[in-house]
């Protein structure tokens, strides 16, 4: 006979997978639109800032914390493995770009696409802080109008990295398996 636990043992599954990971913050935008919120920034010019990448942080699925992010085509994404390094980014002014600063990473204007991509127009991602409980919280995180969430997802055609987009809002839906989390700012 089983013992008792393990009997229990799926019912405690599905009520942990039903539990998410990404806690409710308050963000606070750090460097005012411009290059000050990121690593590596002049501290005498608000409009540059040297070498940072990105990193999935607390997502409801906690195996792509950490992971690499890079550009696919033209869109940033998270590699499934850490054998590839991140794209390095920098900031100049006042807009993130490639490391040899030739292409803006901007949200695209479209209202359907809320993916990070090489543009020519779209929306700067910015720089936030989260506070929970009204306690700081470590890390500068990437986000876009005060919304610090992203969603990332898999997809059977590109199993070996996650798409990510600004997360919906409270009442879109997201995505058959996606799952939200955030990006953290770090130097390389």
């Amino acid at each position: 006979m089983a013992p008792s636990f393990l009997l229990a043992l799926p019912f405690l599954l599905f009520q942990a997978s039903l539990v998410s990971a990404v806690p409710s913050v308050t963000t606070i935008q750090v460097g005012q639109g411009n290059c000050a919120g990121f690593p590596n920034s002049y501290k005498n010019s608000g409009n540059d800032a040297d070498a940072f990448v990105f990193h999935p942080d607390q997502a409801d699925n906690p195996r792509i914390n950490g992971l690499q992010t890079g550009i696919v085509g033209t869109s940033l994404v998270v590699y499934e493995s850490n054998t590839t390094a991140s794209a390095i980014f920098c900031c100049w002014r006042s807009a993130v770009k490639d490391a040899f600063f030739t292409q803006d990473l901007l949200l695209s204007p479209s209202p359907g696409d809320k993916e990070l991509r090489y543009l020519t127009d779209g929306v700067k991602p910015e720089t936030y802080a989260h506070e929970i409980n009204g306690v700081r919280q470590d890390g500068i995180f990437l986000g876009i109008s005060n919304v610090t969430t992203w969603a990332f997802r898999r997809t059977q055609a590109h199993p070996e990295y996650y798409q990510i987009r600004l997360a919906p809002g409270s009442g879109e839906p997201l995505y058959e398996g996606e799952f939200k989390g955030f990006l953290k700012v770090l130097p390389p």
